[in-house]
C-alpha cells in the first residue's frame, strides 16, 4: 500500500513515522525548515512508547509522489480549502482520502472537491506535537484513531486501511457512526482548546480550578445542544465521558491551539469556537460561551496574521 501524508505536523508525523516503521511505502508532504530537516537528518520521534528516527521521503510537491492508496489529510482547518485543490496528482479513482483533522466541516470541503466515494472521516485521539523541525514529541497513553465511511458501511478498503495501521501498532476503531464520532470529539476539542487556550494553562491547571471546570462543561454542552439540534445522536452522558477523556490526559498537555498561540502562529478559532457561534446563529441558538472564547481568540489570531494592524493601534492610543 502507498501512502500519502499531507500536512506533517504532530499527528501526520507520528502516525506515518509508525507506517514507516512497519514497512509501508509511505510519502510525506512538507515545507519549510521542517521539509529541509526531514530531507536532511529523517524524521525523529521522540516518545515514551519508544523513539526512532526514520529516513523518509519528504517534499513540497505532490506531484513528486504521483498517485497514493491512501492519502492521510492532517493540515490545519483553515488552510483545507486550498490544500485540497493542491492534492489533486495524488489521487485517483482507488485513492481513500482519510481526515484527520479539527473540527466538522473539512468532510464536505474534501467531498465537494474529490466525492463522497473517494473520503472516509476520522479522528485521533493523540497527545502529539512538533518539538522542533523534524521532530515530533509524543505523550501521554499511545493514543487511538477512530475512522470509517461516511455511509457507515464496514467495507473491504476501511477492513484493508485497518489492517495496516494495526500492523504499524496503531490502536485503530472503524466506526460505522463516523459522524457522531467527529461530533463527539469537536465537543471535546471546544472544551479542552478554547478554554486552555483562552486561559494560557496547560489541561491539568484547567480541570483543577472549579472556574475553569465549569467553563469548560458549559462549552461542551453548547457543542452538545447545537448537535441534538442537527440530529447528531451523541451519547446521553457525552460531556461527562468527555471530561473523563480529559483528565485521563497528562496534566502538563498543551492543545494544539494554545501552543499556536504562544509560538505566535494563526489558530484555528474559525473551525472550533468560532464554527460553533456560526452554526448556533444560523440555527437561532445562543452559545454565548463559545461566543466569548471565540471573539477573545479571533482578536488574539487578528494580532498574529496582522501584527503592523495591532501595532498601527497602540501608536493611535
Amino acid at each position: 500500500m502507498k501512502i500519502g501524508i499531507m500536512g506533517t505536523g504532530g499527528v501526520g508525523g507520528y502516525l506515518g513515522g509508525l507506517l514507516v516503521r512497519a514497512g509501508f511505502d509511505v510519502h510525506f508532504v512538507a515545507r519549510g525548515k521542517h521539509l529541509r530537516t526531514i530531507q536532511d537528518e529523517g524524521l525523529q520521534v521522540i516518545s515514551g512508547q519508544g523513539s526512532y528516527r526514520v529516513r523518509v521521503h519528504a517534499t513540497a510537491d505532490p506531484d513528486d509522489i504521483g498517485p497514493v492508496d491512501l492519502l492521510l489529510f492532517c493540515v490545519k482547518s483553515y488552510d483545507t480549502a486550498e490544500v485540497a485543490q493542491l492534492i489533486a496528482p495524488m489521487v485517483e479513482d482507488e485513492t481513500m482520502i482519510l481526515t484527520i483533522q479539527n473540527g466538522i466541516d473539512n468532510l464536505e470541503k474534501l467531498v465537494e472537491l474529490y466525492e463522497e466515494s473517494r473520503v472516509l472521516g476520522g479522528t485521533a485521539f493523540i497527545e502529539v506535537s512538533i518539538a522542533s523541525p523534524g521532530v515530533i514529541v509524543h505523550t501521554g497513553s499511545p493514543g487511538r484513531l477512530t475512522f470509517g465511511e461516511l455511509s457507515g458501511e464496514r467495507t473491504e478498503r476501511v477492513e484493508r486501511v485497518a489492517e495496516a495501521f494495526k500492523k504499524a501498532h496503531i490502536d485503530v476503531e472503524v466506526s460505522p457512526h463516523i459522524v457522531r464520532v467527529l461530533w463527539s470529539k469537536f465537543l471535546f476539542i471546544c472544551g479542552v482548546h478554547g478554554v486552555c487556550t483562552l486561559s494560557r494553562s496547560p489541561l491539568g491547571m484547567t480541570l483543577s480550578y472549579p472556574d475553569t471546570r465549569q467553563l469548560l462543561q458549559g462549552v461542551m454542552k453548547e457543542v452538545e445542544m447545537l448537535a441534538k439540534h442537527r440530529g447528531i445522536d451523541l451519547e446521553e452522558n457525552v460531556v461527562e465521558e468527555s471530561i473523563a477523556l480529559a483528565e485521563s490526559y497528562n496534566k502538563e498537555f498543551k492543545p494544539s491551539m494554545l501552543r499556536d498561540l504562544e509560538w505566535r502562529k494563526p489558530m484555528e478559532i474559525n473551525a472550533i469556537n468560532g464554527l460553533v457561534v456560526k452554526m448556533g446563529q444560523e440555527a437561532g441558538i445562543a452559545t454565548p460561551l463559545n461566543q466569548v472564547i471565540s471573539a477573545c481568540l479571533k482578536l488574539e489570531n487578528q494580532k498574529i496574521l496582522n501584527p503592523f494592524w495591532a501595532s498601527h493601534l497602540v501608536d493611535l492610543s
